[in-house]
C-alpha cells in the first residue's frame, strides 16, 4: 500500500507500508522509501525504491543515544550504532568507550516513573535515554563471599590479607593432613567399611589433625560459634568414619571439644605473633598485669557475621604509609565534586581498610571525628543498595500480604496500608517503603524514636540513630513518608548524610551501623536483625533468632 507523506522539490514523496511493528508499547510503520520522478507524456508521478533511505531508517531505530552519568557533575554523551544484545554487553561497551577501570552496574531513567531504576533487561532501555553508572562494591558481591566487614566500599586486597577469606560455608571442607596421617586414615576407613573397626591415633597424629583443622577454621573465623565447631567436627568424622567415638552420642563430641581447646591455644599463639583480630583481646588481667580488665570483659570480635573484623595491614604498608593515604583522601574531599579523583579515593579506601577498622574498633571515636578523618565513608556513592533491594523485592509482596492478613496489628498499620493503597501500584519505591515501614509494627517494636518527620529542614535533629524525613504532612503513618522532600541520616545528634529516598537513606544507615561498629537501636533491634539475617543473610550463628523473627522468617520461606 502506497501513501503520500509529503513533497520535495515540487514532487510528491511516496512510501510503501511494508509492516506494522509494536516496539516497547509504541506503534511503528515500516515504510519503504521511494524516489519520485515525473513523466510528462502521461501526466503521472512514478515512484522508485530508495534502498539507502530504508537502510538509514532501520539503523536509526536500532541506534542508541545515551547520556552516561558518571557523577553528580560529570556526564558523557555516547551514541552506539546498534543496540547491544544484553545489559552486560552494554556495560562492556560503555567501559571500553569511556575507558572505565572499575566494575559497575547501570540504572536508567524510566519515563513511566520519571526516576532511576535498575537496568535488568536491555529491552527496557529507550532508544534515547540517560543511564547512570553505579560502582559495584562489596555489598554487591556479598553472596560470593568477600574479605570485607561492612556494607560499604571497605575492602582490602585479598592477596594482601591472609586472615579470613569467606563466610562460614554450608558444608565444611575437611583439609588434607600430613602424608603419614592420610595413609593411616585411608587404611582405617577401609577397615571400618569392612568390619566397623575404629582406630586410636597416637598423640602426634591427632595433633596433626587438630592443628590442620584449626588452621582451616581460622581461615574462616577467629571466633567460631559452638555450632560451627560442631559442624567442622561432624564433617571430619563423616569423611573419616574410622575416627568415630564409641562413648559419644554423636560420634564426634570429643573431637568438637578438642577443636575448641585447640582454637583457644591457637589464638594465644597468633596474638603473640601480632595478628590483630586476636591480639586486640590479649593483655587482660594476669600476674604481670593485675590491673587489667577481666579475661572475658569487653571481648572485641565480630557481632554480625563480619568476615574480616580486624585485619592486619596489607603487605608493604605501615601505619604511617596508610595515614599518608588517608590524608590524601581528605585533601581530595576538599576539592569540588567535579575535581575529585574518584578512582584514587576508591583505591585508598580499599588499602586503608585495616587502619580504619583498627581505629573504629579499638578507640571508638565519635562520629563527628570519623566524618572529619574518613569523609569517604559518608559519601553517597560509597553506599550501594543493589543486593539489599534484590532481596527486599523478593519479599516485599509477601510482607505486605502478611500485614493485611494479621488482624491485631492495630491502627498504625491500618493507616500505613491506607496510605499505601493511595500510591501507584506499579511504583516499586512505594512497595519497598510500605514493606519496610510496616515491619516494626508487625514485630511490635516502637520505631518512633528512630523514624521521625519534620516540616522544616532547619529544625533540630537529635538521636543516637535516626532517619528524619522532611515532609509537608502533619502526620505520617509510622513516621515513614512515601514522597519526602529529603531524608536526613542522624548519628549522635548530627546529620551525616541526606537522601531524597527514604529506602535509600535506610540502606545507608544500615551500612554506617556496620562501618562504624554501632549497636542496633534497642527498641528496634528486631527490625535491623531482619535486614541483617533474612535480607542480607549475614548470620554468624552465634545466637538463636528471637521467636517472632524466626516465625516471620518461616512465613517467608
Amino acid at each position: 500500500m502506497f501513501v503520500c507523506t509529503g513533497a520535495y522539490a515540487a514532487l510528491p514523496e511516496f512510501k510503501d507500508i511494508q509492516n506494522i511493528l509494536l516496539i516497547r508499547n509504541n506503534i511503528y510503520f515500516l515504510l519503504k522509501d521511494y524516489d519520485t520522478w515525473s513523466r510528462t507524456e502521461t501526466s503521472a508521478f512514478l515512484p522508485s525504491p530508495s534502498a539507502k533511505k530504508l537502510q538509514a531508517w532501520m539503523e536509526a531505530i536500532e541506534r542508541l543515544k545515551l547520556r552516561v552519568i558518571l557523577d553528580t557533575d560529570d556526564a558523557e554523551r555516547l551514541i552506539l550504532p546498534s543496540r547491544p544484545s544484553s545489559v552486560q554487553a552494554l556495560i562492556d561497551e560503555i567501559r571500553t568507550r569511556l575507558k572505565l577501570t572499575f566494575d559497575f552496574r547501570l540504572q536508567f531513567h524510566d519515563p513511566d516513573f520519571d526516576a532511576l531504576c535498575n537496568l535488568v533487561e536491555i529491552e527496557q532501555l529507550p532508544s534515547t535515554a540517560s543511564v547512570k553508572v553505579v560502582r559495584l562494591v562489596e555489598l554487591d558481591r556479598i553472596s560470593t563471599s568477600t574479605n570485607d566487614t561492612i556494607i560499604l566500599t571497605d575492602s582490602t586486597d585479598s592477596t594482601d590479607t591472609p586472615e579470613h577469606s569467606s563466610q562460614w560455608p554450608e558444608v565444611f571442607i575437611v583439609p588434607t593432613f600430613s602424608y603419614e596421617v592420610e595413609h593411616v586414615l585411608r587404611e582405617g576407613n577401609a577397615a571400618y567399611e569392612k568390619d566397623g573397626k575404629l582406630i586410636r591415633l597416637p598423640r602426634d597424629q591427632k595433633h596433626n589433625i587438630l592443628e590442620t583443622m584449626g588452621d582451616e577454621i581460622y581461615k574462616l573465623k577467629a571466633y567460631p560459634s559452638s555450632t560451627q565447631i560442631g559442624k567442622a567436627a561432624e564433617a571430619l568424622v563423616r569423611k573419616h568414619p574410622c575416627l568415630k567415638e564409641n562413648n559419644s552420642g554423636t560420634g564426634w563430641e570429643g573431637w568438637k571439644n578438642s577443636l575448641r581447646h585447640k582454637l583457644g591455644n591457637q589464638r594465644k599463639k597468633l596474638a603473640k605473633a601480632g595478628i590483630k583480630d586476636v591480639a586486640v583481646n590479649s593483655g587482660k588481667r594476669s600476674r604481670t598485669n593485675p590491673k587489667g580488665a577481666a579475661p572475658r570483659a569487653n571481648i572485641k570480635r565480630p557481632r554480625r557475621g563480619e568476615v574480616n573484623f580486624l585485619p592486619s595491614y596489607p603487605s608493604g604498608e605501615t601505619k604511617e604509609s596508610l595515614e599518608t593515604r588517608r590524608i590524601e583522601m581528605v585533601e581530595e574531599f576538599q576539592r569540588t565534586s567535579a575535581e575529585r579523583n574518584i578512582p584514587l579515593i576508591h583505591q585508598h579506601m580499599m588499602r586503608t581498610f585495616a587502619l580504619r577498622r583498627e581505629e573504629i574498633i579499638t578507640t571508638s571515636p565519635p562520629v563527628s571525628e570519623l566524618k572529619e578523618r574518613w569523609p569517604a565513608l559518608f559519601y553517597e556513592t560509597q553506599h550501594l543498595p543493589h543486593v539489599f533491594y534484590a532481596a527486599l523485592d523478593e519479599y516485599a509482596g509477601q510482607l505486605i500480604g502478611l500485614y493485611k492478613k494479621k488482624k491485631t496489628v492495630g491502627e498504625k498499620m491500618n493507616q500505613l496500608l491506607l496510605a499505601y493503597e493511595k500510591q501507584d501500584k506499579n511504583d516499586i519505591h512505594a512497595r519497598r517503603t510500605a514493606a519496610l515501614a510496616g515491619l516494626p509494627i508487625y514485630l511490635k517494636e516502637d520505631s518512633s524514636g528512630i523514624f521521625k518527620t519534620c516540616k522544616n529542614e532547619m529544625e533540630f535533629y537529635e538521636g543516637a540513630v535516626a532517619l528524619v524525613a522532611d515532609v509537608d504532612e502533619e502526620e505520617v503513618p509510622a513516621g515513614v513518608p512515601f514522597s519526602p522532600h529529603q531524608v536526613f541520616i542522624v548519628l549522635e545528634d548530627q546529620v551525616v548524610m541526606t537522601h531524597h529516598s527514604w529506602t535509600d537513606a535506610l540502606v545507608c544507615l544500615f551500612g554506617l551501623i556496620y562501618a562504624l561498629h554501632l549497636s542496633y537501636p534497642v527498641k528496634c533491634s528486631s527490625f535491623f536483625e531482619f535486614i541483617q539475617i533474612v535480607l542480607l543473610k549475614l548470620d554468624d550463628e552465634r545466637k538463636q533468632l528471637k521467636p517472632k523473627l524466626l516465625s516471620l522468617k518461616n512465613e517467608l520461606v
